[in-house]
């Protein structure tokens, strides 16, 4: 009740608590609304979805149904709202499945769960990163292609649409209607098929995984393989992996039910292919992935093969062999290969993922293989007058479109992939075609090879239709995929030098920063590349126990263990050999006829020697061997060099080109010590090679290994010097030795030969490397340029833009294409060279431009400035140069026949091509662009100013002369007069510097400079006038230098006053007033700004000063001073009269002024005589009133009389007031 009465006394307060209750309550009530509406919505969202769950989020978020907190059923839904919240995600991908689980629906911890899923895609990036095995779990981004049909970059075993899931939806997959989804495969064809999911952990849509823990191919570690090794180079932002996070799983399944295919939008019947399941990771221990079909499951391979290292999931098949469980069998002691099955034209896939430990993820992908063909094309080179010509390759089928490659002028290019609908036991056809624009057809050779899933088909013969297109006809099966390719190759001319320009453009918005242009055509003269010629590679390998020692030499077993650069002999060779056979690899794939494609036979020696592989040009095999070598026992290279030559005695191709490399890290030998016997066995052999045109190859890591060593005598008699020689007499660097007399003490010097880059040497791993590197670009590539190099020396007159020009610089195409990355690009002082990488010939057609920025040097700006100024009638301020003819980049106009500084010294270009080489001097770029500058001005403005400051030309001289200072030194001086309208301008100004402007002093002036100082920078003048063809006084600047006419100051202090009073005491309150004023000849003589002074009872010793007072004109003033009594005066008080004449000369110079001060009258106002006086003196008298006499009239003394008898009656007014408010109190 308290409460109640305290609320009714309060009435506006308590009305007001109540307002904001009820608005608090509004607010709440509007808040569960919505989440109530949210979570009944988000109930109601319909079971199937096509694509996309976005768009029911949105309903979701856009409506109400208008239910409240207080309503049971709408509490238990607030928990879903919170769920289906943390669930929602920029891709529908979301991994929140806790979310949509229908019997844990009403649970609010669902949210929770969900957004603990949240997850962020990190595998599909625009380059694929490396995903890291132990991340928590996958996510989702938005989307960023539509579901695809989807073809790696390198197909492990066979081309596979792999279908892009980017659209896929956990959520809307756990329903029980499934999410429809259509992919669309290319041709006008789609597949569609309903996904379903269960399992508690988050599937997402995902980049391929490409993690890889390995140090080195082959070695045994942890890695993604089927984004790694077998299906890499997904084109970016496709997700066709649905990936796993971390956990301990059991029944994570992905079905894929009613599969139907469609032809523009009609269901295609009786079609046959296959469907594709696969791990899209790998499977390793404690991993389990259960494949299931409609249809009968086989293993369409596993990818690497079985005979490598590789281990493989153990797989088992149900009775009707429409289920294969396969089940991880190995640890991370070994790497794990993939499994990949096919199923047959079935209705409905899944796989089951499965793992007993935590710490893992898994991965599934989808694909389809059906009937398919493709068209490929490599062009080998432009003949002579086809600069622009292109060719292309396409392949059309009846039934569905035409697919071809990009129209190409060099290199190799594919078309798509052209789906076929081939039924069971029916063949399709397929026609590929050829379509160019030469000048000549006669002058390429074009060839055609066809293969049917990876086999080359004979008899194919290239036809021509009436209208000159070229094509083949081919047949395809269902579940095949047939390839044609055409390889047109110009036929070769001599090369002769390259074309090489250099030009010059200005840059836009870059001030005055210029790009300079060097450029180098590959091959110009005709062709690209010479016809492709088979080549045979035996590659000798050392297989002997000291390939276990570092590359150093150094044994292994001791501290510090081999390790970086200093790796074991073995693996420092595996690695470069891997790299030597991968580009092989790379170029026979631009090698279209089986037959001209390189061979590598593969041999092994020790203590023997073994033929590991025969020539063939399966790289994979190849490197599989290479990496099982294990090292042990002696050096015998004379059965090394025997099985070698065996290798290449079986080639058929008679017109194949033939090498040996020989790889050793000792002496030949059958123990320890050099023997001669096997060195000369060795030479016999290589003799034999040598005489049949082979070309032999020596490469020596051996402690001392030296290829300028070619002699020993008594004095040098080592092991190490007669390796060197051995390794020297091997090679075709010296071809006619077929034995040597090693002679302990006469020694041996070979003759006969040179070091023709034969021999070979390395002492680190990355050396290594490269040896093998520029041995396979050497035997494997055809004639072109190489060694090829650009070099620029600037001139006086240019300099670099940017601080570090060698990382600034870039190579660009003519395509406009950045390679940079290609080019080796180095800065020497003023010097810049750019040379390719790569060993390889540069192709046909293709400009290669070094771009490089660079700008005016101080000194260029500076000649220029001076040469304007001397203002030699012969010379302009270039100094006469023009530039030269062709110099002008295109779509620039600064150079070609306009005046400027050479921007070179020199500037050249060295290569080797037709089998020579030229320095730099011989093919000199004959263009020599030019650079330009500008100038600026500054123009002086004189202006005149009284002594107010006001304009005013009275009494001015006839002229001023300013000098200009350039970096605080004189430079030049320019007068400016009446005629002139009092201006200056110095003109032809460089930047750079900083100019002043100093007057020569006016007598009786004050001067004042507005901007005298000028800082000219380029960027000023360039953005002034961006026009480089424009030079001189392109911004002015100006400088105003006023002259005001000097003032005089009598300081400030200079006239005082002091008061005295007589007959009393100073008083509290006590104050007066003293004033000076022009008088006599000068009653308008200049005032203090403050004409009086005040001094009063607490002034400083009753003294006071006036301010100082200003004179413009000179003169003598007079001034008067004295006291001002005021109205209010002090009764008694007898004020001074006393008067006092200060008189102020100001000099002619308008130099400081002089006062003077006397006293005219005294304190009773009589006059007295001139008496100098240092201050103005002045004595009040005080007279008592009581004293005062009774003169008749008012007095002071009646008034105050008067006055006190007001006061008393006053007094006695007001007391009788308060006496009678004091009695009306009373009553």
């Amino acid at each position: 009740m308290r409460h109640a009465h305290e609320y009714e006394a309060k009435p506006r307060r308590g009305l007001a608590k109540r307002i904001v209750a009820v608005l608090a309550s509004v607010a709440m009530l509007g808040g569960m609304g919505y989440a109530t509406t949210s979570a009944a919505l988000a109930e109601d969202t319909p079971a199937t979805v096509e694509t996309t769950t976005d768009q029911s989020a949105t309903t979701a978020n856009e409506s109400t149904d208008g239910k409240n907190a207080a309503d049971g059923t709408a509490a238990d839904n607030a928990g879903d709202a919170a769920t289906g919240t943390a669930d929602t995600e920029s891709d529908t991908n979301t991994g929140a499945d806790a979310g949509v689980n229908t019997a844990n629906a009403a649970n609010a911890g669902d949210a929770a769960s969900s957004d603990a899923n949240s997850q962020t895609d990190t595998t599909a990036q625009s380059n694929p990163q490396p995903v890291n095995a132990e991340q928590n779990s996958p996510s989702v981004v938005a989307d960023v292609t539509d579901s695809n049909c989807i073809y790696a970059g390198t197909n492990a075993l066979q081309r596979v649409c792999w279908l892009d899931m980017s659209k896929f939806d956990s959520n809307a997959a756990k329903k029980d209607a499934g999410q429809k989804m259509t992919v669309n495969l290319g041709g006008g064809l789609t597949m569609s098929f309903t996904a379903r999911y269960s399992g508690n952990r988050t599937v997402v849509a995902s980049g391929v995984p490409t993690w890889d823990e390995r140090t080195y191919q082959g070695e045994a570690g942890h890695h993604a393989i089927f984004g790694v090794e077998g299906y890499s180079d997904f084109p970016a932002g496709s997700k066709p992996a649905l990936y796993q996070n971390d956990g301990y799983q059991n029944d994570s399944r992905i079905q894929l039910s009613k599969i139907t295919i469609a032809k523009d939008g009609q269901n295609v019947a009786n079609l046959q292919y296959s469907f594709v399941m696969a791990d899209a990771e790998s499977t390793n221990k404690d991993e389990q992935m259960v494949y299931a079909s409609s249809s009968a499951i086989t293993q369409l391979g596993s990818y690497p093969t079985d005979g490598s290292n590789y281990r493989f999931c153990d797989p088992q098949f149900s009775n009707n062999n429409q289920t294969i469980t396969c089940t991880g069998k190995d640890g991370d002691s070994v790497p794990q290969g993939i499994r990949l099955y096919t199923t047959s034209t079935p209705t409905q896939v899944s796989i089951e993922m499965k793992n007993s430990g935590y710490g893992s993820r898994q991965g599934a992908a989808f694909g389809v293989i059906f009937s398919q063909a493709v068209a490929k094309i490599t062009v080998n080179g432009l003949a002579s007058g086809d600069t622009n010509t292109t060719f292309n390759a396409g392949v059309s089928n009846n039934e569905t479109e035409s697919l071809e490659s990009d129209s190409i002028s060099s290199n190799t290019a594919e078309s798509g992939t052209l789906p076929i609908l081939a039924s069971a036991d029916v063949s399709k056809t397929v026609r590929f075609y050829l379509e160019g624009s030469p000048s000549d057809w006669s002058k390429y050779d074009v060839t055609f090879e066809g293969t049917d899933n990876g086999n080359v088909v004979s008899n194919l013969a290239i036809k021509t239709d009436e209208n000159g297109l070229r094509y083949v006809d081919m047949s395809v099966a269902a579940d095949h995929t047939v390839q044609g390719h055409f390889t047109v190759t110009a036929k070769p001319e001599p090369l002769g030098v390259p074309e090489h320009h250099k030009t010059i453009a200005k840059k836009n918005g870059a001030n005055d920063t210029y790009t300079l242009n060097l450029n180098v055509t590959g091959k110009r003269s005709s062709t690209s590349q010479t016809v492709s010629q088979p080549v045979d590679i035996a590659l000798v390998l050392d297989n002997s126990g000291s390939m276990n020692y570092c590359m150093s030499g150094r044994q292994p077993f001791y501290f510090p263990p081999c390790s970086g650069d200093d790796p074991v002999r073995s693996a420092a060779l595996k690695t470069a050999v891997t790299a030597f056979l991968d580009g092989v690899d790379t170029q026979n794939k631009t090698i279209a006829n089986a037959d001209n494609k390189v061979q590598v036979s593969l041999v092994s020696f020790a203590d023997s020697a073994s033929t590991l592989s025969g020539l063939t040009p399966d790289i994979t095999t190849l490197k599989t061997k290479v990496n099982s070598l294990k090292p042990q026992g002696a050096t015998n290279t004379a059965d090394g060099f025997s099985e070698a030559k065996s290798t290449l005695d079986k080639d058929t191709r008679t017109n194949a080109i033939k090498y040996v490399v020989f790889f050793t890290d000792g002496v030949p030998t059958t123990n320890n010590a050099f023997s001669s016997t096997v060195a000369n066995n060795t030479l016999t052999t290589a003799k034999q090679l040598k005489d049949a045109n082979v070309g032999v190859y020596s490469v020596g890591i051996f402690s001392g290994a030296d290829a300028s060593v070619t002699s020993y005598d008594w004095r040098t008699n080592t092991d190490t010097h007669k390796a060197n020689v051995f390794m020297n007499a091997v090679s075709s660097n010296y071809p006619n030795y077929g034995s040597v007399a090693w002679d302990d003490w006469s020694g041996v010097t070979l003759s006969g030969g040179s070091d023709k880059g034969y021999y070979k040497t390395a002492s680190t791993a990355s050396e290594l490397s490269k040896v093998f590197e520029d041995i396979q670009q050497t035997i494997t590539t055809t004639n072109g340029y190489t060694g090829v190099t650009i070099q620029d020396t600037l001139s006086e007159y240019a300099d670099f833009a940017d601080a570090d020009p060698a990382k600034k610089a870039k190579v660009v195409t003519n395509d406009d294409t950045d390679v940079t990355a290609q080019w080796n690009i180095k800065v020497n002082g003023k010097t810049i060279t750019a040379s390719p990488k790569s060993a390889d010939p540069l192709p046909d057609g293709v400009t290669y431009t070094l771009q490089f920025d660079i700008k005016p040097t101080q000194k260029a700006y500076d000649d220029y400035a001076a040469n304007k100024t001397n203002k030699n009638a012969e010379k302009d301020g270039y100094d006469g140069v023009i530039g030269s003819a062709g110099s002008d980049a295109a779509g620039n106009d600064t150079s070609a026949g306009k005046p400027g500084f050479y921007t070179n010294d020199n500037a050249c270009l060295a290569y080797s091509g037709d089998g020579e080489t030229h320095a730099c001097g011989d093919a000199p770029y004959t263009e020599r662009p030019v650079d330009q500058v500008k100038t600026g001005a500054i123009t002086v403005q004189k202006k005149w100013a009284d002594a107010d400051g006001k304009a005013s030309l009275e009494g001015n001289p006839e002229s001023v002369t300013f000098t200009l200072q350039i970096d605080e030194k004189d430079s030049r001086e320019a007068a400016a007069t009446a005629d002139t309208n009092w201006t200056a301008t110095f003109e032809n100004l460089a930047p750079g510097h900083t100019y002043k402007v100093v007057e020569k002093a006016v007598e009786g002036y004050e001067t004042s400079y507005t901007s005298q100082k000028v800082r000219i920078t380029a960027d000023e003048l360039w953005r002034a006038d961006f026009s480089a063809n424009t030079a001189d006084n392109v911004k002015t600047w100006d400088v105003i230098v006023t002259n005001t006419h000097k003032k005089s100051t009598l300081a400030e202090g200079s006239i005082k006053v002091s008061k005295s009073i007589s007959g009393r005491d100073w008083k509290n309150g006590d104050s007066f007033n003293f004033t000076i004023a022009g008088t006599g000849s000068t009653p308008d003589a200049p005032l203090p700004d403050s004409a009086s002074v005040t001094i009063g009872t607490d002034t400083a010793n009753h003294e006071a000063s006036f301010g100082k007072i200003v004179y413009k004109t000179a003169g003598t003033y007079t001034y008067t001073v004295k006291e001002t009594k005021p109205t209010d005066a002090i009764a008694g008080l007898h004020y001074s009269q006393a008067e006092y004449e200060v008189t102020v000369a100001v000099p002619a110079n308008m130099g400081a002024p002089t006062v003077s001060i006397k006293q005219v009258k005294d304190d009773n106002g009589k006059t007295v005589g001139n008496q100098s006086a240092n201050v103005a003196k002045f004595t009040n008298t005080y007279v008592a009133v009581s004293a005062l006499p009774l003169t008749g009239g008012t007095t002071d003394r009646q008034w105050l009389l008067v006055g006190g008898s007001i006061g008393g009656l006053a007094v006695l007014l007001v007391g009788a007031a308060g006496v009678w408010n004091s009695r009306k109190r009373l009553v």
